[in-house]
């Protein structure tokens, strides 16, 4: 578990964003799977984007708010028509991110 705040404090309104940007960072990812036009979840998607992080939103994500838009021509942002093509996705960036591991890791003589 990984989180800027102590474990008896509270949650607010002011540390859900704090929380979404921490996540968005140290993820390999992010799903979004439900949200609303004002969501935690569109927080962490806009972050993980400017994190330059992979963002998978369904479709019925897409088809329901207006802020999708505004991510969808970024790059490593994909729609997820199902939760099959989600996996597949995720399959695609962990394959990604192993071949870079060990890309780097032959330059650094291991």
């Amino acid at each position: 578990m990984l989180s800027q705040f102590w474990p008896d404090a509270p949650p607010t309104k002011h540390t859900f964003p704090m929380r979404n940007t921490v996540m968005s960072g140290y993820g390999r990812a992010t799903i979004v799977v439900e949200a609303g036009e004002h969501s935690g979840a569109r927080i962490q998607a806009r972050r993980a984007v400017a994190h330059g992080r992979p963002v998978i939103l369904t479709d019925l994500v897409v088809k329901a708010n207006k802020w999708p838009g505004e991510l969808l021509d970024r790059p490593g942002v994909y729609v997820a028509g199902s939760t099959a093509e989600a996996m597949s996705i995720v399959e695609s960036i962990s394959s990604g991110a192993a071949e870079v591991d060990a890309l780097l890791a032959a330059a650094a003589g291991r």
